[in-house]
């Protein structure tokens, strides 16, 4: 398993991305003033809405976008200030995959992998042994003379992350990679990037608008809505406890769990509303039942959801309760024993 260390592999330090007005466009302030770090295998990941900044953002990383202020460090180097020749060096230690694969339709599979290595003028020898094990990793050795248009979406997309990997890269960028692919074969990719994370010791920086996405892989996870950096953090903080009203909002997880706010209020004029948050083994515990049968009340379960962060589970229930206030500091401790994590929805 790979080991992530305090190395930070990519650093942005108050960048900002403008595009200047051309015609009757106007000025698009597509990044403002972000800054984030990623550490040396990492799985990070940026969600947010279509427009959000996302591309941009990961486009300035590998230089194909030039921030007009602030500082991009990868490896060490600032990415900005690199000489045509030090970029290109640079490039080859990161590798990108996009939505659209990218590949050449009138070469093979192999091809595909063969021909930008050997416009690297490695050894040919060594381009083989490269094509060979890639092509292994990706599960398409058995196809490697076949062409793009006779592999479906989730086989072409195992060609782009091969073709990636084949310059031995440090750092994997993927700009969209699942977009076009149906669940199950995104699923597959994912477990493919893992692997590749794992066992490769890739740091992998993705962008997505998908949540399955961030969920099923990431370590940490930053949310960008129109170029602003709104929140940042390890994944499982980040879904359960979002700090921003609009991390909350793309997330799903506002505290009424999408009960309507007119029943809520109803029922907390008799009675309090709890929002109760399970994480690990705690989400597969009889919780609920043990606190109902120790203090002899029955709460009503008003919306509950469970869900998967890298294979952990976590969940969230929003109950109302009958309790008096000289019991309900200790109910409130013994969910909390539990190791739950219980708050009390006061503000809908």
């Amino acid at each position: 398993m790979v080991k992530k260390d305090n190395l930070e592999l990519i650093k942005f330090k108050n960048v900002t991305k403008t595009f200047a007005a051309v015609g009757n466009a106007k000025e698009v302030h597509a990044v403002k003033n972000v800054s984030l770090s990623v550490q040396k295998g990492e799985i990070f990941g940026v969600i947010g809405y279509s427009g959000a900044g996302k591309s941009t953002l990961i486009r300035m990383i590998n230089g194909l976008e030039r921030p007009t202020s602030g500082e991009i460090i990868v490896s060490g180097e600032d990415v900005a200030k690199l000489s045509k020749k030090r970029l290109q060096q640079l490039r080859h230690k990161i590798g990108m995959i996009f939505q659209n694969y990218n590949l050449l339709k009138t070469a093979t599979v192999y091809q595909n992998i063969f021909l930008p290595l050997k416009l690297e003028k490695l050894p040919v020898n060594d381009i083989r042994e490269r094509v060979e094990k890639y092509l292994k990793i990706v599960g398409l050795w058995e196809r490697r003379n076949s062409y793009p248009t006779q592999l479906s979406g989730g086989q072409r997309q195992r060609v782009a992350v091969a073709r990636a990997l084949a310059h031995e890269p440090e750092i994997l960028l993927s700009d969209e990679a699942t977009s076009a692919l149906d669940p199950e074969t995104t699923k597959s990719i994912l477990r493919l990037l893992q692997k590749i994370n794992t066992e490769l010791g890739i740091t992998i920086f993705l962008i997505t608008h998908e949540l399955d996405v961030v969920q099923e892989i990431c370590d940490k996870v930053a949310l960008i809505d129109k170029g602003n950096l709104i929140e940042q953090g390890k994944t499982i903080d980040l879904f359960t406890h979002p700090q921003k009203t609009i991390t909350q909002k793309f997330l799903g997880t506002s505290d009424s769990l999408g009960v309507p706010i007119d029943y809520l209020k109803a029922e907390q004029k008799t009675k309090k509303l709890l929002l109760l948050q399970f994480v690990g083994n705690e989400a597969s515990q009889p919780i609920i039942a043990d606190f109902s049968q120790h203090f002899g009340i029955k709460p009503n379960i008003l919306a509950g959801s469970i869900n998967y962060l890298k294979g952990n589970p976590y969940g969230k229930l929003l109950l109302s309760i009958k309790s008096v206030d000289d019991v309900y500091s200790q109910e409130l401790k013994y969910i909390r024993d539990q190791g739950v994590i219980v708050k009390e929805v006061t503000d809908l």
